[in-house]
């Protein structure tokens, strides 16, 4: 079965992705992808992965997702967001009249010809959203221009996440957030009752 993923390779994405897994190897991020059709405008990049831990200097991976406690099909390296992700994602979200209020994103290596292991990570990753009940809509907003790179929104029960996949030339990023009106006011953060 094909993968959704068109390529493994986007002409606009090739030079700075080069870099981005022995970035993530290194604790480093080196290069930001600049789309084509936006030349003023840089593309989601990796502000920093996870700092490596315990005595082996092996970057930390997930599981999966703590906020949508979904499992990935492969161990993921998380990684951090100097503001770029949550501005794409919010531009993203500013069209279907909602905002991100929580965010997570993460990365795989993936070697550069390997299209059974990107189908691997995102189907399987995909599916277990589903397993878990998540009603999932592919979306194809004019904010995302760069035709390798796939949106969905997953709503379960209350909740509706914005889930974005971007293939690069030797990894693939995955973003996601909670979402909520735009125009809805910001809940105070949740408190123990009193006793």
């Amino acid at each position: 079965m094909r993968s959704p993923f068109r390529s493994l390779l986007s002409a606009s994405l090739l030079a700075a992705a080069a870099a981005l897994p022995a970035a993530l190897t290194a604790g480093l991020i080196a290069a930001t992808p600049v789309r084509a059709e936006e030349h003023a405008k840089p593309a989601p990049k990796a502000a920093a992965p996870a700092k490596p831990t315990g005595k082996q200097g092996k970057a930390k991976v997930m599981a999966g997702s703590p906020m949508t406690k979904v499992r990935f099909s492969e161990p993921a390296y998380p990684l951090t967001d100097d503001g770029t992700y949550r501005s794409y994602m919010d531009k993203i979200l500013d069209e279907f009249g909602r905002r991100c209020v929580r965010q997570e994103q993460f990365g795989w290596e993936v070697a550069k010809d390997d299209q059974e292991r990107l189908d691997f990570i995102f189907q399987g990753t995909m599916a277990n959203y589903g397993r878990l009940g998540y009603l999932l809509g592919e979306i194809h907003p004019k904010a995302v221009t760069d035709s390798e790179t796939l949106a969905f929104l997953a709503d379960r029960e209350k909740s509706r996440y914005l889930l974005v996949w971007t293939p690069l030339e030797s990894s693939v990023l995955f973003m996601m957030c909670e979402t909520a009106d735009k125009n809805a006011k910001s809940e105070p953060p949740k408190s123990a009752p009193k006793k």
